[in-house]
């Protein structure tokens, strides 16, 4: 069984979208957006703990005795994700806006 195409786009033009293409895009955004708020979000809470921005953790990383050297290790590797995830996801809403 195939699907009409026309019938599929007539269907996203009733809904208030242009096309499927405009829908799909406006979904993307919206999913990109949202993961953007939960590593932000993860992001603040190391910014909390630490008082500081990641920058100045990991320049300061062994001064840092309040806290034990394993969390720090294991803090130090998920803030890095989350920021590289960051500036993946801002890296790809940058192109849907262009």
């Amino acid at each position: 069984m195939t699907v009409d195409q026309i019938s599929v786009e007539s269907i996203f033009h009733e809904m208030g979208y242009t096309s499927s293409t405009d829908y799909a895009i406006k979904k993307v955004r919206e999913e990109l957006l949202r993961e953007l708020k939960v590593c932000s979000d993860a992001i603040s809470v190391f910014e909390k703990k630490y008082g500081m921005g990641y920058e100045e953790f990991y320049n300061r990383f062994n001064e840092l005795t309040q806290f034990g050297l394993i969390e720090r290790e294991d803090d130090s590797m998920d803030w890095r994700a989350e920021l590289t995830v960051l500036r993946g996801v801002e890296k790809r809403l940058t192109k849907l806006t262009i």
